[in-house]
């Protein structure tokens, strides 16, 4: 029987609730420990998810020797001093996207990972998704053929409020970091590298991206058209089209449920997974799928995939160091 699976949480949001309502339905995992700055809303959380352990600093979360990975749930701008923070001390990683601001706090950590023999994987729940794992199926079959064509679009019509942390640069605001990344990702785990990139951004009046529009090229003569944006709405989805067929993924694409393949003899199929909880439980298995077999990364979601997209994110975001 493998070894139960003790989760620390450090954050105590959203995110953080969405992800601990998975753990405790996935078989083998329990959310033991949450770190909250705010002490009574680290006791609430714990209580709520029925964690014994609740601390008012993150330290102490790490310093625990009985939590067996921790799961950074905070806003991404302070990702990378949690994450070195962890595996200085020796706990495996789960961090939520983008793992960091940057590729150079991205490649230090992983960098850091790897020295210390630490587990380290960027939360992109995407990549663990049943659909996705069908989909690389059915394209490493050949059965779409080649790959000629990919087209994402993640956007969304954010309140017009300037004060907000999407719209805040110190605070990773824009459309890029904050979805931008699940498109990128997901071309990355299609195609991989590309070969080139061209963008084009339209800022918001507090100087992050409010939409960005991304081509990318790919060695084997494949492109990408993706989309990301906090200021205009559009349907959530994606296209993969190759020689002999479409791969059609229905909205939401970034937590899909449902695909549809046409291939051009006229043959159609429509795919379905419902998730079992709300979709974190996958990217949960695959974490302890990963230290049960004493894994320092994922196939799902590899350190190469997390580099690459950090650094196509650096790449359209260079004007927002100016």
């Amino acid at each position: 029987m493998e070894k139960q699976i003790r989760w620390g949480i450090l954050g105590a949001g959203r995110i953080a609730n969405d992800f601990c309502t998975a753990i405790n339905f996935t078989e083998g995992a329990i959310v033991y420990a949450v770190a909250s700055r705010n002490e009574e809303t680290g006791k609430a959380f714990a209580n709520k998810f029925d964690a014994p352990v609740y601390y008012n600093n993150y330290l102490s979360l790490v310093n625990d020797p009985n939590v067996d990975v921790v799961y950074i749930a905070t806003p991404h701008p302070f990702h990378y001093e949690q994450a070195k923070l962890c595996l200085q001390h020796k706990k495996p990683v789960l961090c939520e996207k983008p793992m960091c601001m940057n590729h150079k706090q991205v490649s230090e950590l992983i960098e850091l990972a790897t020295k210390n023999k630490l587990f380290l994987m960027e939360a992109m729940w995407t990549s663990c998704m049943p659909f996705m794992n069908t989909i690389k199926e059915i394209i490493d079959a050949g059965i779409i053929g080649d790959i000629q064509y990919l087209h994402a679009s993640l956007c969304f019509t954010a309140p017009n409020n300037y004060a907000d942390r999407l719209y805040n640069k110190a605070l990773g605001g824009g459309s890029v970091l904050d979805v931008g990344v699940y498109v990128l990702s997901f071309a990355t785990k299609i195609l991989g590298e590309p070969s080139a990139m061209k963008s084009l951004v339209t800022m918001a009046p507090t100087f992050v991206d409010a939409t960005a529009n991304i081509i990318l090229q790919y060695p084997g003569g494949a492109t990408a058209h993706l989309l990301s944006s906090i200021a205009i709405t559009t349907p959530q989805e994606c296209s993969i089209v190759g020689t002999k067929g479409r791969i059609y993924v229905k909205e939401p694409m970034y937590k899909a449920t449902e695909f549809t393949l046409s291939l051009h003899d006229g043959e159609t199929k429509a795919y379905s997974f419902p998730h079992l909880c709300n979709g974190f439980e996958y990217e949960i298995k695959e974490v302890m799928h990963c230290l049960h077999h004493g894994l320092l990364q994922s196939e799902k979601v590899p350190h190469s995939q997390t580099l690459t997209v950090s650094q196509l994110m650096d790449n359209i975001l260079e004007f927002m160091s100016v």
